[in-house]
């Protein structure tokens, strides 16, 4: 697989470039161009994004740091795999989180927000484009709800099991399902019924684990 058809390849610019080396490399795991369990070498990498080792040392512990890079005993540094256990633990955090950020967003948002956050809903998806509908819906949710600490809480769980959300809502009818039960989120917030809201943000962070699960289970080997 050639640089040009990965897209990897790193312009150098005034920008710190240990920061774009992070940035292009995570990107590249968040859509699956490098794939879990991928072995990733400083020398393959080096000659995919044309910087030094330095350079790649330093983003691969951040993302390492982000959960999106693990070691291998055997193997040195491989784009993280997620466990059952381990996506099981990541949406039950994401259960907690997020009904707390909708109680937050009914108390703390503008009308304005309220209405743009229904406005993210109003396409319906197909199974390649929900995961964008659903990335809209919370960028808005997270600033109404107005708390640093529970948006950094919150993307950084996002950013873990983001290849496996673009794989679960391409299970069939999962994509409109959980827009389906964004919107209905979205219907409680408009009527700001805090309580409702939250119970019914808890129900899809439900439905989404268990498609989550569905797909880590159907592509662990047997």
């Amino acid at each position: 697989m050639t640089p040009e058809h990965l897209g990897l390849r790193i312009e150098r610019t005034e920008r710190l470039l240990r920061d774009r080396v992070t940035d292009v490399v995570r990107e590249a795991i968040l859509q699956g161009d490098l794939e879990p369990g991928r072995r990733l070498t400083e020398r393959e990498l080096g000659e995919l994004t044309g910087v030094s080792r330095t350079s790649l040392r330093e983003a691969l512990r951040s993302l390492q740091a982000e959960g999106l890079v693990e070691r291998s005993e055997t193997r040195g540094l491989k784009v993280a795999v997620l466990s059952e256990s381990v996506v099981s633990e990541l949406y039950d955090v994401r259960a907690a989180l997020e009904p707390a950020a909708v109680e937050l967003f009914v108390r703390n948002a503008s009308d304005d927000q309220v209405r743009q956050l229904v406005d993210t809903l109003k396409t319906l998806p197909d199974d390649t484009d929900g995961l964008d509908l659903s990335r809209r819906f919370y960028r808005v949710l997270l600033s109404g709800a107005a708390n640093s600490t529970m948006r950094q809480m919150i993307e950084s769980i996002e950013t873990r099991i983001h290849s496996l959300r673009r794989l679960s809502l391409s299970i069939a009818g999962r994509a409109e399902a959980s827009a389906n039960e964004l919107r209905e989120v979205a219907r409680l917030i408009h009527e700001r019924d805090a309580s409702a809201a939250a119970a019914s943000a808890r129900q899809h962070v439900l439905a989404a684990k268990a498609a989550a699960l569905q797909t880590v289970r159907g592509t662990q080997p047997t």
